[in-house]
């Protein structure tokens, strides 16, 4: 019952942030609030499937690739936006320290093949080290490139996201049971709320 709940809050924040993203990209006629659109639209998609599951079977997903490419799909619209945020000055930029984050991302695949299958948690490495290394990336930049510091609020919130998603595979692992004492739901509720702080940090970003 209460991952149905907390599933339901989640999914309602979602169709929200989905909505006013998509008057934000039929105002600016696309650009990146349609990619930012995309986003919320796929996570909500992953949702959706997770919550009737969850309501006709009272049970989590046996089958749980539909909501799985949902939230790649999720993962890889923000990546784009990441991506279109960025000068190209910035995405040339690199340096060495860079590479400690794929590294993390690959011992942490590794840690969770032992409960979840290979393609899956490689295709979530993948995507989790473009993320992590693009909005890592821009902060450093940002540093000896003052003019470019206006997307920091997105960078930010990127860097939350992934660190939101990891404590939410992290404590899936250890942790099972429907109750509020169970740390994967008070990770997925902070998840809900970084919806509406994404929302806030792409707006300040390009109004700044």
């Amino acid at each position: 019952m209460i991952e149905t709940i907390e599933n339901l809050l989640q999914l309602l924040i979602l169709l929200i942030c989905t909505g006013i993203s998509l008057s934000w990209a039929i105002r600016e006629r696309g650009g990146t609030a349609i990619l930012l659109f995309f986003f919320y639209a796929s996570f909500a998609l992953a949702d959706l499937y997770w919550l009737l599951y969850l309501v006709f079977y009272e049970k989590s997903p046996v089958i749980f690739y539909v909501s799985d490419l949902s939230w790649y799909a999720s993962y890889l619209f923000l990546y784009m936006l990441v991506q279109q945020m960025a000068d190209p000055e910035e995405q040339k930029f690199r340096f060495t320290a860079l590479w400690a984050l794929p590294a993390f991302c690959a011992v942490m695949c590794l840690f969770y093949m032992q409960w979840g299958d290979y393609l899956s948690n490689a295709i979530c490495a993948v995507l989790m080290s473009l993320l992590l290394c693009h909005s890592v990336r821009g902060l450093v930049y940002m540093r000896s490139h003052p003019q470019a510091a206006a997307n920091r609020p997105l960078y930010i919130a990127i860097l939350v996201f992934c660190m939101l998603e990891y404590g939410v595979w992290t404590t899936s692992c250890f942790w099972v049971g429907d109750t509020w004492k169970n740390p994967y739901f008070i990770f997925d509720c902070l998840m809900t709320v970084y919806m509406l702080f994404l929302l806030y940090s792409y707006k300040k970003a390009v109004t700044e």
